[in-house]
């Protein structure tokens, strides 16, 4: 739709203008809920620095090891210049890699100032889906992680990664709307238990949630580069080992544990 947005004599990059608002409307998510969580100012944002180094450096890897057999399979035909080494490290990011990234950041830095976990869990949780709704429509803008073709949807022109000129189906505002209503329920839940201690409940619940639809939303993908083992994407095993994970969870650990 609109790969760079021009603002003056700058064109920016759509994507990356998206995020750079969607890290913002989180920021402010965060200061407005910090003091039921009695999470400091300052621990509230080199926690977001963090989290946001780790998530970048989960994203790219994961992103590589999706490409790596393809990769490995054209190895010899690829020239391996340093503009191509470029494009490699410039694009390309899986949403599941940097999730966990900028969980391990956060979870070092909590552990280093003995910041409660639980409390940073749910603090932080509403804040990742919020995010997430920008980077969506950023993909939208920008025609990456497009649809499959469908008899209705919307047909880009002028897209530097989808096809042109065919009608594809919005799956990265489906994910976006989606996103959005995970978030409402995670405020609402906070709502809800407002008073009581924090469990980490919101983050499992978020993570419960988005690989839900992250699973089922797979099917309507378009874009080949996700990486496929047994009829299911690296995204889609990666959901049904997080669900699994959490249903362990609550099963042996946590069975009486009220979230």
């Amino acid at each position: 739709m609109m790969p760079f947005i021009k603002i003056y004599q700058y064109s920016i990059p759509s994507y990356w203008l998206m995020c750079m608002l969607g890290l913002l409307a989180s920021c402010i998510l965060l200061y407005a809920r910090r003091r039921r969580f009695n999470i400091a100012a300052d621990d509230t944002l080199h926690i977001v620095l963090f989290g946001v180094i780790g998530a970048m450096i989960g994203a790219k890897t994961l992103y590589l090891i999706t490409i790596a057999p393809e990769l490995l399979r054209h190895a010899s035909e690829i020239d391996w210049s340093y503009r191509t080494i470029e494009l490699l490290f410039s694009g390309g990011y899986v949403f599941y890699g940097g999730l966990i990234g900028g969980f391990l950041a956060a979870a070092v830095y909590c552990c280093r100032y003995r910041i409660s976990l639980r409390a940073a869990a749910d603090f932080y949780a509403p804040a990742l889906p919020l995010f997430h709704v920008f980077g969506r429509i950023g993909c939208f803008l920008a025609g990456c992680c497009w649809g499959i073709e469908a008899p209705w949807g919307v047909v880009y022109t002028h897209s530097l990664a989808a096809p042109n000129g065919v009608t594809l189906f919005p799956v990265q505002l489906t994910e976006a709307v989606c996103n959005l209503a995970i978030c409402m329920v995670l405020l609402l839940r906070e709502r809800r238990l407002s008073g009581r201690q924090p469990t980490g409940g919101a983050l499992l619940l978020y993570a419960a949630l988005y690989a839900c639809v992250r699973f089922l939303l797979e099917f309507w993908r378009g874009d080949a580069v996700r990486g496929h083992f047994l009829f299911f994407s690296t995204s889609q095993w990666i959901s049904v080992l997080i669900l699994f994970a959490i249903g362990i969870y609550f099963w042996k650990i946590a069975p009486r544990r009220q979230l």
